[in-house]
């Protein structure tokens, strides 16, 4: 057995490897939050990748050793590319980093065909071997130790709708002056009218305008409270600040948890509304909601699953499948595209993705343009039911990528657009945007309440995402005729429904004092946080 092991051991099968241990380690830092039925493909693509450069390179180098110790290096680079470009070169050119990186790996191929002797690979062999197989048993034994942790999860919704469900609904109201409809746009990543001046050129003073002209009050030194959305809605919605997680589920799922089933949202119901949620990967579908409206390449659907009915076993196992494999579509992301932003494909991901995401997909992508388009259009089909109305509309722009030119038109996926790029999309978006509040006035019976305000200011322009502090924001406000509120200064926007709710509806939210707090680690720890507000509160 000794013997059949060193044999094993002599032949380089360690490339392979090299390919497989990125995937299960993204796969396990991202567990719970990415599409599982995507990584066995990932890793088979990773797989047959590898063996195509090691057949392809043997013909050239005539030595399976040297081939597979290139092989190893262009596997390390391909899985590492898109992390590095994102901490070394980014907002650089990524065509740049890539044709560097392909002209570096060229030279390596071209000094190991000359070196003289070659016996020293063969004799690293075994040695490349064991230390990739030791990394790849590390990587297996965190990820096993990751599904024992869940092998009690149960589906947060679940849980989630049985907080819920005891609770008795209101009567529903109808569109009136006592009960006008509530709209909650959100532009995601628009930043305030100074930044787009100031960093990308951009004079923003007629879309301004347009909405002062609409009776809009635009709140010029409005900022969120948190820079990245999953923070900054569940305290805007929820009209409080987060600073450590209390639940057994994981940072993210609680925050969009929170959001879903808010304090606003349930005072509301109280109050006889309609809750209305258009989904994003940001917005959950939450059991207290009406509808919970998804969107598809086949057209809206409406999530409506007896999560109870899963709770109790009364469903049969494919249904129940079909329920979360339905939720996972909506509440997880796509491990293939995520995984791809990693690698050296980063460049290519805009012409790979349609191969992959076929029409039988179950949702648009949160950045596909159809998707951003069909969300204004169903709004302004829910601003013509006669319920009273609260309706949350997450809309991704005009956060990165850039997909859309001046005109209107569909352009490949731009992640780090110039001024010129980023403010052609600002130019049609924003008529979008009048667009939707035009046809929200007008099919409206009694003069609504809408909020058009951002979650946080705009990535463009910052450097590699040194410091995640993107507070100045878009927003702007529109009372019936007979409220009116005077935004304060400072304003930040965990504020925006005590002083909206308590003028239009005589609640009595309480208002919170302004501070900013900058995320440290992203998404990665939302909660490890900074006080910032000396710093950078806007009280002029």
């Amino acid at each position: 057995m000794i013997q059949a092991a060193s044999r094993v051991l002599r032949r380089p099968f360690y490339p392979w490897l090299l390919g497989i241990i990125p995937i299960l380690h993204y796969y396990t830092e991202n567990l719970i939050l990415v599409i599982d039925t995507e990584v066995l493909p990932t890793i088979l693509f990773m797989l047959v990748g590898t063996s195509v450069i090691f057949i392809l390179v043997k013909r050239l180098l005539h030595d399976r050793h040297l081939t597979a110790i290139f092989t190893g290096l262009c596997s390390i680079a391909f899985s590492l590319s898109g992390h590095v470009y994102v901490e070394v070169f980014m907002p650089r050119s990524l065509g740049i980093w890539t044709i560097l990186l392909l002209l570096g790996l060229a030279a390596i191929g071209a000094i190991l065909c000359k070196l003289p002797s070659r016996k020293i690979f063969a004799q690293t062999t075994p040695s490349l071997n064991l230390i990739v197989l030791v990394l790849l048993f590390i990587q297996v034994i965190r990820l096993t130790i990751g599904f024992i942790e869940l092998s009690r999860y149960v589906d947060v919704f679940v849980e989630f709708n049985e907080l819920a469900s005891d609770k008795p609904n209101a009567p529903k109201a109808m569109d009136s002056p006592s009960r006008p409809d509530i709209y909650y746009i959100i532009p995601d990543g628009y930043p305030s009218n100074a930044w787009l001046e100031a960093t990308a050129n951009f004079d923003n003073s007629a879309f301004s305008e347009a909405l002062k002209e609409r009776g809009f009050a635009v709140v010029n030194h409005a900022q969120s409270n948190y820079p990245m959305t999953v923070l900054s809605l569940a305290s805007t919605l929820n009209m409080q600040y987060y600073s450590s997680n209390p639940s057994p589920y994981s940072d993210k799922m609680y925050l969009k948890l929170e959001a879903a089933n808010s304090e606003v949202s349930e005072f509301l119901l109280d109050s006889g509304y309609t809750y209305i949620q258009l989904l994003t990967n940001s917005i959950l579908p939450s059991p207290t909601a009406d509808i919970s409206r998804y969107f598809t390449p086949r057209g809206p659907i409406d999530i409506d699953i007896d999560f109870a009915a899963i709770s109790g076993g009364t469903m049969t196992e494919r249904t129940i499948g079909d329920a979360k494999m339905l939720i996972d579509q909506v509440t997880k992301h796509s491990f293939f595209e995520a995984y791809l932003d990693t690698t050296l494909l980063r460049l290519a991901r805009s012409r790979l993705l349609p191969l992959i995401h076929n029409e039988q997909r179950i949702g648009f992508s949160d950045v596909e343009p159809r998707k951003f388009l069909e969300t204004i259009n169903e709004t302004i089909k829910i601003s013509e039911m006669p319920e009273a109305t609260f309706t949350i509309i997450h809309l991704l722009k005009p956060h990165q990528p850039v997909v859309f030119n001046e005109k209107g038109e569909h352009i490949s996926r731009i992640y780090n657009p110039s001024p010129e790029v980023f403010g052609a999309e600002m130019k049609y978006i924003n008529t979008r945007f009048l667009y939707l509040i035009d046809s929200i006035l007008a099919s409206s019976e009694h003069p609504p309440v809408i909020l058009f305000q951002a979650d946080h200011s705009s990535v463009m322009g910052s450097a590699p995402y040194e410091r995640m502090i993107y507070f100045d924001v878009f927003a702007a406000y529109y009372l019936p005729p007979s409220h009116t509120v005077d935004f304060p200064r400072p304003y930040t926007t965990i504020n925006a429904f005590p002083l909206i709710l308590n003028e239009v509806l005589n609640s009595d939210f309480e208002i919170r004092p302004d501070r900013l707090y900058e995320a440290l680690q992203r998404y990665e720890a939302p909660f490890a946080q900074a006080d910032v507000t000396e710093e950078f509160l806007n009280s002029a």
